[in-house]
């Protein structure tokens, strides 16, 4: 097609958006393509894959705006000083994971425009840490500091309260898994950090009722709050006025704490503007409280009441009405519900997207209900119904036409009748996780391609060499394959979905029976190859770490 340069940039940069990896094949096409692919990347993860030609990535996409390290076991300082000579104008960074925090002095005046930082899941996070982040980056705008593994020295007040004192910019902050932090230290975040729109403190077992009263009165630009564990404390409560100066509110969570009808009834009463409310895992509340509190939020968007245990069929036929906007709804791991629900919800909840369902009691109901309706819902999580058969989930498919990804695993009723049903109905399908439904015994009767798929989970002792051949064929266009579990798929059946799916980018091996010369075989044979998880057992050596990753691959250890 014969369009001008900038179509082209503009089509490019919306694939960028979605998913970078995606411009790697665009790039091969043409030397325009090329050039083009070259312009519009942004986003780049630096891997113990990608170190060797880092310095030839830094030249070639000269408009990277975030940066995050993966998977990646070298040292974290000098790659951290070569981003700050790039002279890249770099906006975001993600060091989460490390085992370490790095020195960043050397880049204090070099990536002063970083608005967004991420260090969650770090090792050995300090309270000097946290004063450098606030005096390198002075205008980060987002910033993740959450669940450091810092047991000799945890984080305290006053390095949040130094941090707060250097981010007068900042607008999204997580804090989550400091425990030992207090009051003290979200008050300091609200009173000197006064644009903070988004704060997360889940886990933080010494922040009071009192304090984020505080903060939601302080904070008057305040838009998300996300806290666990309320109500832990005897005696304490909020005041009949705690939400009421919160005018921006437009989400709140409140997820494994002991609430009150009555705080329901406060939240209710406030009239915010919530479009996002999460009260998962929460005790002592009854179905009057989150009737009435529904009944004045009718224009909800995201809805989360897992596991709700006193949830029914029939409470839920009567909260849907009130739910006629939502786009996204979790009701896995209340018991009590059945497949009843789900039928109700998808038929009044036009606008539904995503649905997770898992953990219930879906399929024991009446089946012969048919509706008159074709759900719009991209994505189902339904894992864990043990009562699954296939008549419902042909069911299931024939009213969720267009779902996108399906994970349905751990359902042991569930035969290949049933699977082909659902591959015939949702042709829109690219994720599809099967793992541990034992009841499949084989997909030989899968006659027709399914050219949108891209991640398969097959784990399970059905998959073997045979089934592994029919997939590559059926599945060309898979990207990630997980074989986990599969104990009879042997090195033949693996070669030949490694050369039938000539774009898949991912392979997960463990406890599978491979031959140690495979690895080396299957990147030679297929070039788009970028992860393999070996056989549990395998301890590949140092030399094959060095072929693989001389092909752009990288082979480690299931997590």
């Amino acid at each position: 097609m014969d369009l001008p340069e900038e179509c082209w940039e503009l089509i490019f940069r919306f694939i960028d958006q979605d998913d970078y990896r995606f411009l790697e094949s665009l790039s091969l096409v043409s030397t325009s393509f090329l050039s083009i692919t070259n312009l519009v990347r942004s986003t780049f993860t630096v891997t113990d894959r990608t170190l060797p030609f880092l310095h030839r990535h830094l030249l070639r996409f000269h408009n990277l705006k975030r940066v995050r390290f993966h998977d990646f076991h070298e040292d974290i300082e000098s790659i951290l000083l070569q981003l700050s000579l790039s002279g890249l104008d770099l906006e975001s960074l993600d060091i989460s994971g490390m085992p370490y925090f790095p020195d960043l002095s050397g880049m204090k005046k070099k990536m002063s425009n970083i608005k967004e930082f991420s260090c969650s899941g770090i090792s050995e996070l300090r309270e000097v840490d946290l004063v450098s982040i606030g005096v390198c980056f002075p205008s980060l705008q987002k910033l993740d500091i959450s669940y450091p593994d810092s047991i000799p020295n945890p984080i305290v007040d006053s390095a949040i309260i130094s941090l707060s004192s250097n981010l007068k910019n900042l607008l999204k902050i997580n804090v989550s898994g400091n425990n030992l932090i207090t009051d003290k230290s979200l008050i300091s975040l609200s009173q000197n950090c006064v644009l903070l729109r988004e704060i997360v403190f889940r886990d933080c077992d010494f922040v009071s009722s009192r304090c984020i009263e505080f903060v939601l009165r302080n904070s008057r630009y305040l838009e998300s709050i996300a806290i666990n564990g309320i109500g832990f404390r005897p005696r304490e409560s909020f005041s009949e006025d705690a939400f009421l100066s919160s005018p921006c509110l437009s989400e709140l969570e409140l997820s494994d704490s002991f609430l009150s009808d009555e705080l329901l009834r406060l939240v209710a009463d406030a009239k915010l503007p919530l479009k996002k409310l999460v009260l998962s895992s929460c005790q002592f509340i009854t179905f009057d409280g989150v009737l009435y509190l529904l009944t004045k939020y009718q224009t909800l968007l995201h809805l989360n009441l897992e596991g709700l245990s006193f949830l029914s069929d029939d409470m839920v036929k009567e909260l849907v009405v009130f739910l006629g906007r939502l786009t996204f709804v979790n009701l896995s791991f209340c018991a009590k519900l059945t497949g009843v629900s789900f039928f109700n919800i998808i038929e009044r909840c036009v606008s539904l997207q995503c649905m997770r369902m898992e953990g219930t009691n879906f399929g024991v109901e009446d089946d012969s209900k048919e509706l008159c309706v074709k759900s719009r819902i991209k994505s189902l999580y339904i894992s864990g119904n043990r009562n699954m058969r296939d008549e419902c989930l042909v069911k299931i498919s024939r009213h969720c036409p267009f779902v996108e990804t399906l994970e349905m695993g751990q359902c042991p009723d569930i035969t290949e009748d049933g699977i082909l049903e659902v591959l015939r109905n949702c042709s829109e399908l690219t994720s599809l996780d099967l793992s541990g439904c034992s009841g499949i015994r084989s997909l030989d009767a899968l006659d027709f391609e399914l050219p949108k798929l891209e991640t398969l989970r097959a784990c399970g002792t059905w998959n073997d060499d045979q089934a592994l051949g029919l997939i590559g064929k059926r599945c060309p266009g898979l990207l990630r394959l997980d074989l986990r579990g599969c104990l009879n798929v042997r090195s033949r059946g693996v070669k030949e979905v490694v050369q039938s799916c000539t774009r898949l980018r991912e392979i997960n091996l463990t406890n599978c029976e491979v031959l140690y010369g495979i690895f080396t075989w299957m990147v030679c044979a297929n070039p788009s190859l970028r992860k393999i998880v070996p056989p549990w057992w395998f301890s590949p050596s140092k030399n094959l770490h060095k072929f693989l990753l001389s092909h752009g691959c990288l082979i480690c250890p299931d997590p």
